[in-house]
């Protein structure tokens, strides 16, 4: 017993001097750090690695590789982040959606967008038809603007914003967005149109002579750009201004592609762009991206040029439609704030509205039975 007392003695007067001198290096490290003369830099003892962290990045010297390796490469974010707000049934209720408007919209036009329901965009007016509309948004600063778009969502539930900031130089992701919003919410849709809040479709002449949309597959029908003619802006004063390192020594972007203001496509094509807007580098000039980068990834789609049913002046559009009615060739015109009412009203004049709220179309299924309401 004597013998195991002492040595039990002996094992915690052992603990208690490496214990003790194990502190006093630990200190003298602390007071004393090494010091690399060649790089003047101090460096913590190894020792304390365990719970002390540099406040700065340390450097690491090879003896081969110097090179210092940056990734400049980046993707559309909202490819691999949710949204912030989401109103996932806007295409659910029924078997198929005529066509679902995505519609690139800046948060502060709370206005422009309720005159944008209240008329052409009013699904009611086009039965047996079906429109949809949804509202792509980036986030703002402003939390009580925030909360203004969550109470606008709460009421109509069209609204998506996605976490990227809303800006011009963010369209790119907001059309991505788009893309996949549609991809995982809307494959019932026959046809998709991609608007600015500034433009105005008449969906009554469109049904009736433009109706071929629902069939059409990897197709893009808009204000086309073909290959080579629009010039690459390199002055770095100009609105669109373009690194020289982004399409280095082209002069001319080098893809056919739309002017974003409308643009239709069929819905097989959207889940195509979309995958390829996984693998392809942001560019932040949206219409080449979303309508050129992107379909070039896709073998055989088609771009087909909207005009002559485009305009971009009000004026032209408005009067077309005050002294021709329904015979005006215009589908597609500009038309914001109070123009919207105006544009309504001299679209709708020469037709007839039915007691259930929609108006009376020559669609080309029911040609006879419309015909005798006229």
């Amino acid at each position: 017993m004597a013998k195991e007392n002492l040595y039990l003695k002996f094992l915690l007067l052992t603990s208690v001097v490496a214990l003790a001198c194990f502190i006093l290096t630990i200190v003298n490290d602390l007071r004393y750090p090494n010091i690399d003369v060649q790089h003047n830099k101090h460096h913590i003892n190894s020792r304390l690695m365990l719970w002390k962290i540099d406040k700065e990045p340390r450097e690491h010297h090879h003896p081969v590789y110097k090179r210092k390796i940056l990734s400049k490469t980046t993707y559309p974010i909202v490819v691999s982040r949710p949204y912030k707000i989401n109103n996932k049934d806007i295409c659910s209720g029924v078997d198929k959606v005529s066509c679902i408007v995505m519609v690139h919209t800046a948060p502060k036009h709370f206005e422009r967008r309720i005159r944008m329901r209240a008329t052409w965009l009013n699904s009611t007016h086009y039965s047996p038809e079906s429109v949809r509309v949804v509202f792509l948004l980036g986030l703002v600063a402003d939390p009580i603007l925030q909360t203004k778009l969550e109470y606008e969502s709460k009421i109509y539930k069209d609204i998506v914003q996605g976490y990227f900031i809303d800006s011009y130089r963010n369209l790119t992701n907001k059309g991505v967005m788009g893309y996949k919003w549609i991809t995982e919410h809307c494959r019932n849709a026959e046809f998709v149109a991609k608007i600015d809040d500034d433009a105005f479709i008449n969906f009554f002449k469109l049904f009736e002579e433009m109706s071929y949309l629902k069939e059409k597959k990897k197709y893009i029908k808009c204000n086309k750009i073909s290959k080579g003619s629009m010039k690459i802006i390199r002055e770095n004063d100009s609105k669109w201004f373009v690194q020289n390192d982004e399409f280095k020594d082209m002069k001319r972007y080098p893809h056919t592609y739309c002017s974003g203001f409308t643009v239709f496509l069929s819905t097989d094509l959207v889940p195509m762009l979309y995958h390829a807007a996984i693998g392809s580098p942001f560019f932040w000039v949206d219409d080449f991206y979303l309508f050129g980068l992107l379909p070039s990834k896709v073998q055989g789609v088609i771009h087909d040029g909207l005009r002559p049913n485009l305009t971009l002046r009000f004026p032209e559009s408005f009067n077309c439609y005050q002294e021709q009615g329904r015979k005006c060739q215009y589908v597609v015109m500009p038309a914001k704030d109070k123009e919207i009412y105006r544009m309504w009203t001299a679209v709708i004049r020469d037709r007839t509205q039915s007691i259930y709220g929609n108006y009376y179309m020559n669609l080309p299924s029911n040609k006879e039975n419309v015909r005798r309401l006229y």
